[in-house]
C-alpha cells in the first residue's frame, strides 16, 4: 500500500515521511556513511556465525552464502555497490558451508535468534504501537535482553537472542527445533496481544477509516499490522544501521518504540546509543517459550477436536429471510436495552449485525433511532446515520468475533449462555437458536389462539371446534 493512501489516517508529524527531507543518497555518502567507525564496529558485533549479505539499490541480493569477518569487508562490498545489509537469523558453525543442493542446515545449525518483525500497511505510528505491546509483553516475563530496532521503512525489530532460551525442549536440543520454536512464538505473543492492539489502533484511527484503507472486512488488527509469523530455513533480517533503499532512513536500534521519531533514522542524524543485540546472563524467556508451547498444544487439541465434529465455518451461517430480536444473542440484547459505555463501538456491532440479520436500511434506522433514547447520553443523531451511510456504502461487515474483548467484555455485555459456548461470532447465534427451537417442536402441536398444547392434531382440532368455534378464519 502506497503512503498516499494512508494520508486520511491522520498521520501524527513524527511519524510522517513527507514532513522529513530525504533524498537518494549517492555512491560517495553511502561509501562515507558505512565507513564510520562507530558503525562498523556495531555492525561486527551481530557478524559472527551468521550469513551477512549484502543488497543492491535495486534490491537484489548479492551471492549466497555470504559472511562479514573484518570492518574492510563491509567496506569493499559498498564500495562494488551494495547499500544495505542482511543478517541471518539462524547461527552456523560456518556459514560458508551452507548449500542449497544437500540442505545441510540441522547438521551445521548451532542455534538461532527468536527476531519479531513487525509491519505497518497503515503507516510507521501503527508499527510503533505494536512494537511497543511487544515489549511491554516480554517485560511482563521479566525479560530484559530483547533489542529493539526501527526497519528503516514502517515497522520495527525486536531481538531475543539464542542464549535467553533454555538449551533443551522436551529432551531435544532447541537448536534442531528451528522453525518450529520462533513460529510458535511468534503465534502466542499475536494471540496475546491481539485485544489491545485492535483497542490501540481504532482508539488511533477509528474503524470507519482503518476499514476504508485496507479494503477489510473483518476487525483483525493483523490486517493493518502484522507480526511475521512464518519464518523459514536461511531466513535473513536487516542489519542493524544498515540502510533501507525503500526510504533510505537507517534500520537504528532504538531503547523503547514509543520513544522514536523518523529524525532519528536519517542517515546525517544517525547516532550509536543504544545496545541491540544483548546477551543475557540467564535463560530469562525459559518461562515465555514454555507458556507458548503450552498454548500451542491446547490450540492444536481444540482444533482436532472441532474437525471431528465437523464445525462448519461462519461463512455457512446464512440467513435468507429477516430474523426477529427473539433470536438475536445475549450481547446484542444487552446493546439493544442502552448502554453507559461503549455506545460508539455498539453502532459498528448493531449495524453490521442487523445487516447479516437481513434487516433493512429503513428498518435499522428505525430500531437504531428508538436504540438510543435508552442511551446514556445519546449519541448525535448525524454519528447514527453518517455510520448507516457508510457502512450500506460497503459490501457487508461482519461483526467483530466473540473473542474481541473490545466489543463486547469491556463494556460489560458479554453474558453467554449454552449456545454462545458454541460459536465464534454473534451473527452464528441465531441459525443456532432457530434450528434448537425447531428440533423442540417436531411433533407438537400447539393452539394458536391459547397457546395451548396437544399430543396430537385430532386434539388440537377438538378443542379449536369446542372452544375457538367463532375465532377460526
Amino acid at each position: 500500500m502506497s503512503f498516499e493512501k494512508i494520508e486520511k489516517l491522520d498521520i501524527k508529524e513524527e511519524f510522517d515521511l513527507s514532513k522529513i527531507e530525504i533524498k537518494e543518497p549517492t555512491e560517495e555518502e553511502i561509501i562515507s556513511y558505512y565507513s564510520r567507525k562507530d558503525i562498523l564496529k556495531e555492525m561486527i558485533k551481530i557478524a559472527n556465525n551468521r550469513e551477512f549479505v549484502g543488497a543492491f539499490r535495486n534490491g537484489a541480493y548479492s551471492k549466497r552464502p555470504s559472511v562479514i569477518q573484518y570492518e574492510n569487508d563491509i567496506i569493499e562490498m559498498v564500495k562494488n555497490g551494495i547499500t544495505s545489509f542482511h543478517c541471518s537469523v539462524e547461527r552456523w558453525k560456518n556459514p560458508m558451508l551452507l548449500s542449497t543442493d544437500t540442505k545441510n542446515y540441522e547438521e551445521i545449525r548451532i542455534g538461532f535468534d527468536f527476531i519479531i518483525d513487525i509491519d505497518s500497511k497503515i503507516g510507521i505510528e501503527a508499527g510503533m504501537i505494536c512494537a511497543q505491546l511487544v515489549c511491554d509483553f516480554l517485560k511482563r516475563y521479566k525479560i530484559k535482553s530483547y533489542g529493539v530496532k526501527f526497519s528503516g521503512s514502517r515497522g520495527f525489530h525486536i531481538i531475543l537472542p539464542f542464549e535467553a532460551f533454555p538449551k533443551e525442549i522436551d529432551f531435544e536440543d532447541i537448536s534442531k527445533q528451528y522453525p518450529k520454536i520462533p513460529r510458535i512464538l511468534s503465534e502466542f505473543i499475536r494471540e496475546k496481544i491481539k485485544d489491545e492492539l485492535l483497542e490501540r489502533i481504532v482508539e488511533r484511527y477509528t474503524i470507519k477509516n482503518l476499514l476504508e484503507a485496507t479494503k477489510s472486512q473483518t476487525l483483525d488488527p493483523y490486517n493493518w499490522v502484522d507480526i511475521e509469523k512464518g519464518w523459514g530455513e536461511r531466513h535473513l533480517f536487516r542489519a542493524p544501521y544498515s540502510i533501507n533503499e525503500k526510504t533510505w532512513l537507517i534500520s537504528i536500534p532504538i531503547e523503547e518504540p514509543k520513544s522514536f521519531n523518523l529524525k532519528m533514522a536519517v542517515m546525517s542524524n544517525v547516532r550509536i546509543n543504544t545496545e541491540f543485540f544483548k546477551i543475557p546472563n540467564k535463560e530469562e524467556a525459559e518461562d515465555l517459550l514454555l507458556d507458548a508451547i503450552e498454548w500451542k498444544a491446547s490450540i492444536e487439541d481444540k482444533e482436532k477436536r472441532m474437525k471431528e465434529i465437523k464445525k462448519r465455518p461462519i461463512e455457512e451461517y446464512r440467513i435468507k429471510t429477516k430474523v426477529p430480536e427473539q433470536y438475536f444473542p445475549p450481547c446484542i440484547k444487552k446493546i439493544l436495552a442502552g448502554l453507559y459505555d461503549g455506545k460508539k463501538r455498539s453502532t459498528f456491532t448493531l449495524i453490521s449485525f442487523l445487516r447479516e440479520m437481513n434487516w433493512s436500511r429503513e428498518e435499522i434506522e428505525e430500531r437504531l433511532e428508538e436504540w438510543n433514547k435508552k442511551n446514556i447520553p445519546q449519541l448525535p443523531t448525524s454519528f447514527i446515520l453518517g455510520q448507516i451511510n457508510w457502512n450500506f456504502r460497503r459490501e457487508k461487515v461482519y461483526p467483530a468475533s466473540c473473542d474481541s474483548d473490545l466489543f463486547y467484555k469491556s463494556i460489560g455485555i458479554c453474558e453467554p449462555d449454552e449456545i454462545c459456548k458454541n460459536i465464534k461470532n454473534p451473527m452464528a447465534y441465531p441459525l443456532k437458536k432457530m434450528k434448537i427451537n425447531k428440533k423442540e417442536e417436531k411433533g407438537r402441536f400447539f393452539c394458536r389462539l391459547c397457546n395451548k398444547e396437544f399430543k396430537n392434531e385430532k386434539g388440537l382440532k377438538m378443542h379449536q371446534i369446542r372452544f375457538h368455534k367463532d375465532e377460526i378464519i
